[in-house]
Formats: structure tokens, sequence, C-alpha cells
């Protein structure tokens, strides 16, 4: 008589940072989001941290409970696919969504500050004046080119984070630390520890998948995240001292001329003294690419309360798409009370329609783009 298969101790233990290490981090597909590092922390276990260079590693093993959180709230890993997807009625290539429109922020000195119409601005200073968050945790420009995660308390510091201006008056060597992805998420450990306990989080589709799977685990610290604001995202870039000079010599221009850039249906640089920006094809990128971003199948951040992008709006515009309840909820807030506004003329059927085809076009560009790389 034949005995019974014994189970593999690797079946039965869940995974952890170990293996975490080895599915993702070997791979070079680790997103840099900080959810692994924001639970392990706020959860008092201080197994993990971020390192220097935005990549999470072990800062002290022993602490290490191989409880597999890590694992399972990790972008880049098929945990809760499934919980997700019926979750949130997730339908390929741009998820469920309850409303598409263009919009822009009433207020012109949002508009002028923002770089798209200043939705997400507007939407955030809404929240905070209707008492219905303490804060927001955005990223925050401190210097030439960097930008850091900040937590907004104030209307004025909401307005002090907005956009993607870049004040060139510091020193050049910050040049070479320039990084268009900020590592939002890490940050939510320092919140947790205050009084502040309802927040909103703007974050692009890895951040904010990463929280959705903690807030399906009910793990702290997702549970003080009551709306999730997710930008569109194709492609973040990584600039050091050598993919600068490279870039500079591809397309004829100096760094230290940047004014301002944005993203659209490609990369649009605004350069001092000239009079049209100048736009910059995400092909002709692809070598300074963020590696992570090579394997990510999520442009329109499907996840999210409300997603917004430049992509399909005039200039001085927002696309929004709110997909959940609590994003309507929200959405109309703001517009009920005057911070937002919809253009009737941009809002037909037909500018809707073309608004929708451009934002599932480039959906299914990411993923054609991220199944190639799974080949190769």
């Amino acid at each position: 008589m034949s005995e019974e298969p014994t189970a593999k101790m690797s079946d039965i233990m869940p995974k952890s940072f170990e293996d975490l290490i080895k599915d993702v981090h070997e791979k070079d597909i680790c997103g840099e989001c900080g959810g692994c590092v924001s639970f392990c922390t706020a959860a008092d276990i201080g197994a993990i941290e971020m390192t220097e260079n935005g990549s999470p590693h072990y800062s002290n093993e022993e602490n290490c409970l191989h409880c597999g959180i890590c694992y399972l709230i990790c972008p880049e890993t098929f945990e809760l696919r499934n919980e997700l997807n019926n979750k949130y009625d997730f339908k390929p290539p741009i998820g469920s969504w309850l409303k598409i429109v263009s919009a822009q922020a009433k207020d012109p000195n949002i508009r002028e500050i923002a770089t798209d119409g200043g939705v997400v601005t507007a939407i955030l200073i809404a929240l905070l004046d209707n008492n219905l968050i303490n804060g927001a945790l955005i990223s925050k420009r401190i210097s030439s080119f960097k930008r850091i995660p900040f937590f907004a308390k104030t209307k004025e510091e909401i307005l002090e984070a907005a956009g993607t201006y870049y004040d060139l008056k510091g020193p050049v060597p910050e040049l070479g630390k320039y990084n268009t992805f900020v590592s939002t998420i890490s940050e939510l450990k320092k919140i947790t520890d205050s009084d502040y306990m309802k927040i909103a989080v703007v974050g692009v589709p890895c951040q904010i998948h990463s929280i959705r799977k903690m807030q399906e685990l009910n793990i702290i610290p997702a549970h003080i995240v009551k709306y999730t604001l997710g930008l569109f995202c194709y492609e973040n870039f990584k600039f050091n001292d050598v993919a600068r000079a490279k870039i500079e010599e591809r397309f004829k221009f100096s760094f230290e001329d940047i004014e301002k850039m944005n993203i659209k249906d490609n990369l649009i640089i605004y350069l001092r003294n000239k009079d049209s920006p100048l736009k910059v094809e995400f092909s002709d990128l692809r070598d300074i690419m963020r590696h992570a971003c090579r394997v990510c199948k999520n442009f329109s951040n499907y996840f999210a309360d409300i997603s917004f992008g430049g992509l399909g709006s005039q200039t001085g515009y927002t696309t929004v798409m709110v997909r959940t309840k609590t994003g309507e909820k929200i959405y109309n807030l703001a517009q009920n009370k005057g911070y937002i506004i919809e253009p009737t003329e941009l809002n037909t059927s037909v500018e809707k329609s073309k608004l929708l085809a451009q934002i599932i076009s480039f959906s299914k560009r990411k993923i054609r783009r991220a199944e190639d790389f799974e080949v190769i």
C-alpha cells in the first residue's frame, strides 16, 4: 500500500521577503512602491526598510516573522489578483468606470500651477475643506528635479506640491538624482503614528494596487486610507548622469533649461526661452525607463476610486475616470461645491468616446509591451 505524498515545508509555509527577493528583486521588476516596508514598519516588525536608491531590503532579518504579508501585498506578485478583480469588477483593458469626463479646477490659481487642469488638487482641497480627510499623501518638490513623499495637512501645502514645475536654481549635481517615480506609500508608516487617521493618497498604479491589497487583507496602515486618487502611468524614468547626458545629446537640449514637464500621449518638455515645447515619444525613452515599468500592464490605474491624466484632454484640462461609488461621492461633492467644472462643449458623447478610445489604446500598448518583455 503506497503512502500518501507528504507536503513539502515550502508548500505549507507562507512566502517571505526572501521569496520576494527571488521572485521580484532578482528579476529586476521591483516597483519600489514601498507597500511592503509600510506594513512591516507600521506593524512594528522592523525587518525591512527602503534603501537610499529606493528599493526595499532586509534591515534586520532576525525580526522577520516570515508572515508572508510583504509577498502578498507586492503589486508584482499574482497574489490576491482574483479577489481584487472581482471586488472592483475589473474588465480588461481599463477596468470598470462610472463616468469619464474632461474637467478643470474652477480656481484659476490652481490651474496656473497644475500639470493639466488641476482636478486632483481641487478635489484634495475639497476633501480637506469639508473635513473628509485630515491630510493627503502626495509628492512634493524640494529642490532641482527632486521630489519626496509628503503628507499635506493644509490647503497651502497641497498647492505647494501641485504640478511638475522645477526650480533649477539648485546645484547641478542634483540633476543626477532625478527620478520621476516617488516611493510615496512607504510614508504611510509615519502617518499611522500621528493623529491624522483619515487620508487621501495620490499614486501611480503600482502604489494604489499595493494599498488595495493591504485593504483586502485588512492590515495596517491601509485602514487610514479613505480615498485613492490614481494617476495614469505609461512609464517612469531614472536619470543618472550617463542617462541625462544621453538624453541631452539625443534631443539637443539642456536639463538646466527645463521649466516644466507634462505627459499626455508623449512626454512634453517646456524649455526656457523656447516658444514651443519639445515633444518626445515614449519609444525614444525606452533605454532610461525604470525596469519595473516593463512588466506593468496597468496604464489607467483601474483600482483607484478616481483615475486622472492629461491623455485625451485639451491643454489646461484633466481627463477624469470616476470608478467607484466612493469616487463618485467625492467627485460630485467637489463639482457641486464649485471646486471643479466640466465644460459642456468638451463633454459631448463624441468627445467622451474619443477620451475612452485613447485610454483603451494606451492601455493596450502598455499590455503588449509587458507581454513582449515576458516573452523575452
